[in-house]
C-alpha cells in the first residue's frame, strides 16, 4: 500500500535544481529562459535592456518581469440569500468560486560560443578588427540558471498572493455566512472569515492585493544588486585580428545557494 503527500517547497526546489540541467526533463517555472545563440545572441539581449546598447551589464541575460496588472486578480464574490420565517428575514453570503492564472515572463540567455561585441568592429590597414564576448557551455548554464532564479522568484510572488487568495476563496465556496439581519451584514461576515484566513500582509481588498505582488515582485531584484548573478570578463585572448573575452563568474556569483522563499516574502 503506497502513501502519497504533497511535497514540500524546500523539496520542490531541491528537485528543480537537480532537474534543471538534464535535457529528458522539463522544469515549469512562470516562463522559460531562452537560450540565444551567436553571433547575435548577446547583441540581441543587451538591445532588449534600457540604455544598454554596447554594454555588457552585470549578469549577462535577462529576465522581463511582468507588473500585477499582468496576472488574472482572484475575485471575492458572494450570493445573497433571503429566507423568511417566524415574521423575519435571515439573510446569508454563500461565497462564490473565483479563479487566477499566472503571468508568462520574458527570460533571455546567451548560448556558448562567440557573440560580436556592438560597435568593437573596426578597419585598420584593409583588415577588420573585431571583438567578441567569449561564452563557455559552463557559463550559459550559469546565466540561465541565474534567469530561472528571477523565474521562480516572480511565481513564488503569484503563490503567496493571487494563488494563495484564490485558492482560500475556493475553499470557502458553497460556504453560507449568517443569517444577518441585512445582505451587507451577512457579505461582511463572509469578509471577515476571509480575512482571518489569509495572512494579515495581503487582508481583503483587492487594492492592497495588487500592491502586495507589485512590491514582492521587485524583490528579485536583490539577485542582482547583490552581486549573486555577477559576470565579468577575464583578460582577452587575440587570435590574428580578433579579439575575445571571455565571459566569467565573479567572486560575488553564487546562482543557486539562495531559494526563492529567502528573496520573496511580505
Amino acid at each position: 500500500m503506497y502513501r502519497m503527500r504533497a511535497a514540500s517547497m524546500a523539496e520542490i526546489q531541491a528537485l528543480a535544481a537537480t532537474c534543471c540541467d538534464q535535457p529528458a526533463v522539463t522544469v515549469l517555472r512562470a516562463g522559460e529562459c531562452l537560450s540565444q545563440p551567436a553571433p547575435g545572441g548577446m547583441a540581441g539581449i543587451i538591445s532588449r535592456r534600457t540604455g544598454g546598447a554596447g554594454s555588457l551589464g552585470t549578469t549577462g541575460g535577462l529576465t522581463l518581469i511582468k507588473s500585477a496588472a499582468a496576472f488574472t486578480i482572484p475575485a471575492f464574490n458572494v450570493r445573497t440569500i433571503s429566507e423568511r420565517g417566524e415574521g423575519t428575514v435571515r439573510h446569508y453570503a454563500e461565497v462564490q468560486r473565483t479563479t487566477s492564472e499566472d503571468a508568462v515572463h520574458e527570460s533571455f540567455c546567451p548560448a556558448a560560443g562567440d557573440h560580436p561585441r556592438p560597435g568593437m568592429t573596426h578597419r585598420a590597414r584593409n583588415r577588420v578588427h573585431r571583438n567578441f564576448w567569449r561564452v563557455s557551455s559552463m557559463t550559459s548554464r550559469l546565466i540561465r540558471r541565474g534567469e530561472e532564479e528571477h523565474l521562480a522568484d516572480a511565481r513564488r510572488a503569484y503563490e503567496i498572493t493571487y494563488k494563495l487568495i484564490a485558492n482560500t476563496i475556493n475553499a470557502m465556496a458553497g460556504q453560507r455566512f449568517g443569517p444577518a439581519s441585512t445582505p451587507s451584514a451577512a457579505q461582511a461576515m463572509a469578509e471577515t472569515r476571509l480575512q482571518t484566513e489569509l495572512p494579515s500582509a495581503l487582508g481583503t481588498n483587492p487594492r492592497d492585493w495588487v500592491t502586495t505582488l507589485d512590491r514582492l515582485l521587485l524583490q528579485t531584484k536583490t539577485r542582482d544588486s547583490n552581486g549573486w548573478h555577477g559576470i565579468s570578463v577575464d583578460p582577452p585572448i587575440t587570435r590574428g585580428t580578433d579579439v575575445f573575452h571571455p565571459v566569467v563568474a565573479t567572486a560575488s556569483t553564487s546562482v543557486g545557494a539562495t531559494a526563492p522563499a529567502e528573496v520573496v516574502n511580505y
